[in-house]
């Protein structure tokens, strides 16, 4: 792995710029999700073990069409997951 300290001064400025350009186009692509998703009907949804925080997972239901998490599944929902 190289050292900051082993780089010229335009390897750091390159490296910068293309991690701040790399967080603003993450930036604008949230936006347009959150707009997809905000301006989805969510007619369809499916059951989906979704990453949670700490590596654990939880079952959510979740967009066929826009993939946004809407809520959670009930007891009968969770029962027909697991049988599928």
């Amino acid at each position: 792995m190289e050292n900051l300290e082993n780089q010229n001064p335009e390897q750091q400025e390159d490296k910068s710029h293309k991690t701040q350009k790399i967080k603003s186009n993450i930036r604008d692509l949230e936006k347009e999700l959150k707009s997809i998703q905000d301006s989805c009907s969510h007619k369809e949804y499916r059951i989906a073990n979704c990453p949670k925080e700490n590596s654990e997972f939880s079952l959510r239901k979740v967009c066929k069409e826009c993939e946004k998490e809407i809520g959670y599944p009930s007891q009968s929902e969770i029962d027909n997951w697991a049988k599928s």
